[in-house]
């Protein structure tokens, strides 16, 4: 297991009242697990059938889902862009009639 070391800070121009009062703690005491990796090699894909997984109601409904989040996204952009061309005539409409 790895140590990790912290360097030390000072901070000269700031006090905070109470921090004396705070309880100490030992960073050399903590050790953070090590993180293995997976491996994937030993995944057979070959076996999987992409249009059975497709054909799946849950998948089906998810998809239809996503379809239906994508597109009210896209109507939302684009009435957020008439809306701003609206603004800006009505903002240039306003300003001509000021002058």
């Amino acid at each position: 297991m790895s140590k990790f070391s912290f360097p030390h800070i000072t901070l000269p121009n700031i006090t905070i009242p109470g921090i004396d009062q705070l309880p100490k703690v030992d960073l050399s005491k903590i050790s953070l697990p090590s993180l293995h990796s997976i491996d994937l090699t030993s995944i057979d894909l070959s076996r999987l059938n992409p249009s059975a997984v497709l054909q799946n109601p849950v998948v089906k409904q998810a998809t239809e889902i996503g379809y239906t989040a994508v597109g009210f996204a896209v109507l939302g952009f684009q009435k957020l862009q008439v809306r701003r061309v609206e603004l800006f005539d009505a903002m240039k409409a306003r300003n001509n009639t000021a002058q």
